[in-house]
């Protein structure tokens, strides 16, 4: 007997190791990772009015430049210290799994001189107008070092450090509030989010460079991971879905001549001239039509999960942001504040088929955000009857045993609102992810007033 319970013993304990394969879901197989598949619209036909367009666009740039004019707003002191507090009541571990001892956090306190906030004072009043000037992560508190919880928690441990806040891309108008005691770090604004930022990657603007900087025309990536280079072949950064720089010069059919900022040995932002071929960047905002908001879409497909912009990658807030932001349309840096920044309509309370009927009868394709907690995605069309969302997704939650777990999908896909339902282990096999969506917020109308 104990014999022939062997080969099923065997294939019990294999069916987890089969399921944590990355990405293998039938999502994936069956759906066309191709992001124009789904929306069955006139690829030309623009989905925003001009009016309505340019009325997103001057929203963005207000919001875009506001760390330099002073309307981004002040940041309170419980605000830019929130992570002192809250991981003050936390079990924090490091990069090699053990616990942090209470010194740490002590550490971390010392170098924000919170008493001292804000430190950095302009004309203005509180925090001096600066800039990225490379690709650099925002951290919520003045280290690299990260800050996971128990990685013995499914959901929990890499990639989720939480102080790790954004990706902030080169170009980004910031404006710096307070130093840290070693110097190294700065606390900063952007129109996203605030953060601390290493000293080394922004550079401190004045009226003249500002005036440059904020040019009648504006040229954004459409490809990611593209370097960019100045006329005399040295490296400035990496292109990404999502950098926005000023034209120097009128296009060509080449491409682009942009406007890239570097730091010079004073901490000064300084301009230099790189060239961005035709293909890689197009002008702001760009064309509202299915075919561009498809073809943006597919250079961030198959991107691989980073948190917080671990990497510089993306999780599913930053996906959607950097994705609409090209075409002029706003978007804060967290999922919840992405949904309830504007009109939204409440889902939770219908039924799965009425769910999904209301969405594909009122969503349009690239411009509605369907919100799940925690979780943030982009409707792009249908098939076969349903929903389709393009997103980024760590993975489906699964259960063995009672004990949970994580089949990763790690990347940017296009899925149903059930990714992952096959699975033999899913969790949510009688808690239908489709369950936890409860809303949709449609971004086809004027920005919201503010």
């Amino acid at each position: 007997m104990i014999q022939k319970l062997i080969p099923v013993l065997l294939f019990v304990l294999l069916l987890p190791a089969c399921s944590t394969r990355p990405g293998m879901i039938r999502d994936l197989q069956t759906l066309p990772q191709e992001a124009g598949a789904f929306h069955g619209l006139a690829p030309d036909k623009p989905l925003l009015g001009p009016g309505t367009q340019a009325a997103l666009y001057a929203d963005f740039l207000r919001r875009h430049f506001s760390p330099w004019t002073g309307e981004c707003g002040e940041l309170p002191a419980d605000h830019a210290f929130w992570a002192l507090d809250r991981f003050a009541k936390k079990h924090l571990f490091g990069q090699n799994t053990l616990e942090r001892g209470p010194e740490w956090l002590a550490r971390m306190r010392a170098l924000s001189q919170v008493e001292n906030y804000p430190s950095l004072h302009g004309t203005g009043g509180a925090g001096r107008p600066c800039i990225a000037v490379a690709n650099t992560s925002m951290r919520a508190l003045p280290t690299q070092e990260p800050a996971f919880y128990n990685f013995a928690k499914a959901g929990e441990g890499y990639p989720f450090d939480y102080a790790q806040n954004s990706l902030v891309l080169a170009g980004t108008p910031l404006r710096a509030l307070h130093m840290s005691a070693d110097k190294a770090w700065v606390l900063v604004q952007s129109r996203f989010a605030f953060g601390w930022i290493p000293v080394r990657d922004m550079g401190w603007t004045d009226e003249n460079f500002q005036r440059r900087f904020n040019a009648p025309a504006l040229a954004a990536m459409t490809r990611d991971r593209v370097p960019v280079a100045d006329r005399d072949g040295r490296f400035c950064c990496t292109g990404q879905v999502g950098m926005i720089l000023p034209l120097a010069e009128r296009p060509e059919k080449t491409g682009f001549s942009v406007l890239v900022p570097r730091r010079d040995a004073t901490g000064n932002a300084v301009l230099t001239t790189a060239h961005v071929a035709a293909n890689h960047a197009a002008l702001m905002p760009f064309a509202p039509t299915p075919a561009m908001f498809a073809k943006v879409a597919d250079a961030m497909l198959g991107r691989a999960y980073g948190w917080g912009g671990m990497y510089e990658d993306r999780d599913c807030s930053a996906t959607t942001m950097d994705l609409l932001a090209g075409f002029g349309i706003y978007l804060p840096r967290n999922s919840f504040q992405q949904y309830e920044a504007g009109l939204h309509t409440e889902l939770g309370s219908l039924g799965r088929t009425a769910k999904e009927q209301a969405i594909m009868d009122n969503a349009v394709p690239f411009l509605t955000l369907i919100r799940s907690p925690g979780h943030i995605m982009l409707y792009i069309g249908t098939h076969d009857g349903r929903p389709v969302v393009l997103h980024s997704m760590w993975g489906v939650k699964t259960s063995f045993m009672g004990e949970p777990g994580r089949h990763v999908i790690g990347r940017t896909v296009i899925t149903t609102l059930e990714p992952g339902m096959e699975l033999w282990n899913a969790a949510d096999m009688h808690a239908n992810p489709l369950d936890r969506v409860y809303g949709m917020r449609l971004l086809n109308g004027p920005p919201a007033k503010q």
